[in-house]
């Protein structure tokens, strides 16, 4: 599937004219990247160490993006008093759910958010996800990653179904990229080094999610926005990947993919991705 390069030059456009601000309440070891691609995507990104201050800078923001790091009671509260604030005034949530795979509380936490709340984006790694969509028994048996995961129709039925009850956009971050809504499914080709994907820039692309959303004003909009930033993030890393960097320079790696962001035009994104889509409606 080819988006046109109007639709792309729209959805592009938004960012650039709204230039929204992100609050950020997300993992400390990644805000760095997380800033930089937010900036690069033409995103003003907004962090607090101050508790108190999370539900003012919400009310601000064009967008909300929560990571669940390094969790207590009293961040919990303040959180959850954000995200009701922003569903209040109609401002967008992205929810990355980093490390739900590995820490009960972060596990028990997103689907206390997603239950509750009504959060338009939620984005992770697929271990992750499997956590939250497989029960128990088929749990044990997904031990392994390493398979495409348009191959896999269960899981797939899973995501979409989990998309569907809960009403948010499923961003899958694996072989390539996945996105549904709970009736469409797309797949964004990735053209990146095994060895590559260990590099530092899980938050990256949630915080291009997080400006896709900012800068929408309605349903479709936003999931254009979502795709738009998907397919920024694939190209991006195409193009790094173009340049033929040694894994021990994964830190100038990185730069060259935040450069790749700031660059991006509807040209490069019609010319470079790939993006494949079933509509099941």
């Amino acid at each position: 599937m080819q988006i046109g390069i109007r639709a792309l030059d729209d959805s592009l456009s938004l960012q650039k004219n709204k230039q929204p601000l992100i609050h950020c309440i997300f993992n400390s070891i990644y805000a760095k990247d997380l800033e930089k691609s937010i900036i690069n995507y033409n995103g003003n990104p907004m962090f607090s160490n101050s508790l108190e201050e999370y539900a003012e800078i919400t009310s601000k923001a064009y967008s909300l993006l929560i990571s669940l790091d390094d969790l207590n009671n009293t961040k919990i509260d303040e959180i959850e008093k954000s995200i009701r604030i922003a569903r209040r005034k109609g401002i967008p949530i992205v929810l990355d759910i980093l490390g739900v795979n590995i820490s009960f509380l972060r596990k028990e936490i997103a689907l206390r958010f997603i239950n509750r709340y009504n959060i338009n984006v939620v984005t992770g790694k697929l271990e992750e996800f499997k956590v939250l969509v497989l029960k128990k028994d088929k749990l044990e048996k997904e031990k392994s990653s390493n398979y495409k995961l348009k191959e896999d129709t269960a899981l797939r039925v899973s995501l979409r179904n989990f998309s569907k009850i809960y009403n948010t956009i499923v961003v899958v971050k694996c072989n390539n990229y996945y996105l549904t809504d709970g009736f469409s499914e797309f797949y964004i080709n990735r053209e990146i080094n095994e060895e590559n994907k260990l590099l530092e820039i899980q938050a990256i692309l949630s915080g291009l999610i997080s400006v896709g959303v900012a800068a929408a004003s309605n349903t479709e909009e936003r999931f254009k926005g979502v795709l738009v930033a998907i397919m920024t993030m694939a190209v991006s890393e195409k193009i790094t990947e173009q340049k033929n960097l040694i894994y021990r320079e994964n830190i100038k790696l990185k730069e060259y993919l935040l450069d790749e962001i700031i660059n991006i035009n509807s040209d490069k994104l019609n010319k470079f991705s790939k993006v494949d889509y079933l509509f099941l409606r």
